[in-house]
């Protein structure tokens, strides 16, 4: 037997779009300052891991047209 559940309000579905959508500006951010520390350090090869993060971010910030959140970075 399996158990049923009702699907999300629509509201409930939008809420957590949006914050989706600013946990992964978060990631972006942090992957930023990350690829900064490395590449104080001279850790080139490092820096590539947190930009392809930060690549992906703003894929999917582009995608869902919020650049916003993170332009000022």
């Amino acid at each position: 037997m399996s158990a049923r559940t009702a699907p999300l309000p629509p509201a409930a579905v939008e809420a957590m779009a949006r914050l989706e959508l600013r946990l992964t500006a978060v990631r972006y951010l942090d992957a930023a300052d990350h690829c900064r520390a490395l590449a104080a350090c001279a850790d080139f090869d490092g820096c590539l891991a947190a930009q392809d993060e930060m690549r992906m971010c703003r894929c999917q910030l582009d995608a869902a047209g919020r650049l916003d959140l993170i332009e000022a970075a």
